[in-house]
């Protein structure tokens, strides 16, 4: 295409009506989707980062207790051992709930309210 052509397909474009109507709170809308979007990613690094840093607490918990008192750790890794399907049930648990709580609790929120 050479610049005449396009110079006149664009002055044409501004001189005429467009067939089609934007809705008077288009701009709300399309802002509420780029800030509930932008949100959803915060809420999910938010709870990541508060992931590792209860497991970084919890080694760090577990390897000063392996320092002070080795017996004690190794009995609490006998029990673990021992009752793993309810640990893991209760750990299973706990992260769901923390889950819900910083991220899907804040989507349903987010998504049901119109301001």
């Amino acid at each position: 295409m050479r610049n005449e052509e396009l110079d006149n397909i664009l002055e044409k474009s501004f001189a005429t009506e467009p067939n089609f109507q934007l809705s008077a709170d288009f701009a709300q809308k399309v802002t509420l989707k780029v800030v509930r979007r932008a949100q959803w990613k915060t809420d999910l690094y938010e709870y990541f980062y508060l992931s590792l840093a209860f497991l970084a607490l919890l080694a760090v918990v577990s390897g000063f207790y392996y320092y002070i008192d080795k017996e004690f750790v190794l009995k609490f890794l006998i029990f673990v051992s021992g009752n793993i399907f309810q640990v893991v049930s209760i750990l299973f648990i706990m992260n769901f709930i923390l889950f819900a709580d910083r991220v899907l609790l804040r989507l349903l929120f987010n998504r049901w309210s119109r301001t």
